[in-house]
């Protein structure tokens, strides 16, 4: 089968998981992982090819950072304004929690700045492939070097805690409201490219009940659309 988690988690009579379901979570870091090393790998191949890159396909990768980028910062976001809290009001040792969640809210600062300057040398690569392909494929290594630690960091020390200490009704409202606050610019684009990364299992955990055999049925449309975008800039995709 697919992981770990294969096996549901166990619920209390309210429909409420017992503990907390971390399939999201788990999905929209993975995800955010595999595109960091995907981009990074990318404009490394194109810099160190001197690969000529077409005006179209320049404006697309450009386009594509930016809303990568955008969808990290608004998991940070939640996980910042809406996660974070309800962690601290449940945890037994509140000081300890803080301690950890402080180097997490740190490196999401120093996560924004990266950002930043990876979308300016994205709006430059897009006018001046061949002369910003490699600022770019280094600033988008150095962006994913510091997802990778923050990322590892979270999951190592967070979790266990939220899934040992949170109420899973507690967690599950604390992901309803990250849904409801949700910012994005292009919502669609975020929840295709989400999804496209997700297992059977995971579709079947995440989304409403649909077909055992059609898992993807309803979101087809996203998920093609999603795929469309990333073709032009991931050919191999």
């Amino acid at each position: 089968m697919d992981s770990e988690h294969d096996t549901p988690p166990a619920r209390h009579h309210h429909g409420f998981p017992a503990v907390p379901d971390l399939t999201g979570i788990r999905l929209a870091h993975r995800a955010i992982l595999t595109d960091a090393d995907r981009l990074a790998r990318l404009l490394d191949g194109l810099a160190t090819a001197a690969e000529e890159v077409s005006p179209a396909r320049a404006a697309a990768i450009a386009a594509y950072v930016h809303r990568y980028n955008e969808v990290v910062r608004g998991h940070h976001r939640g996980e910042d304004e809406v996660l974070w809290p309800v962690v601290l009001d449940a945890v037994a040792d509140p000081a300890e929690a803080v301690a950890g969640i402080v180097r997490f809210v740190d490196d999401h600062e120093a996560l924004d700045a990266l950002q930043a300057d990876c979308d300016r040398t994205a709006d430059r690569f897009a006018a001046e492939p061949g002369r910003h392909a490699r600022p770019l494929a280094d600033a988008l290594a150095r962006q994913r070097d510091l997802l990778v630690d923050h990322i590892e960091a979270e999951e190592e020390h967070l979790f266990p805690v939220i899934t040992g200490q949170v109420p899973g009704a507690a967690y599950a409202a604390a992901e309803a409201g990250i849904r409801s606050a949700d910012r994005a610019a292009d919502p669609a684009w975020a929840r295709g490219w989400l999804l496209s990364h997700a297992t059977p299992t995971e579709l079947r955990r995440l989304l409403p009940p649909c077909p055992a055999d059609d898992p993807v049925g309803g979101i087809q449309p996203l998920l093609r659309a999603y795929a469309a975008d990333a073709s032009t800039v991931f050919p191999t995709a």
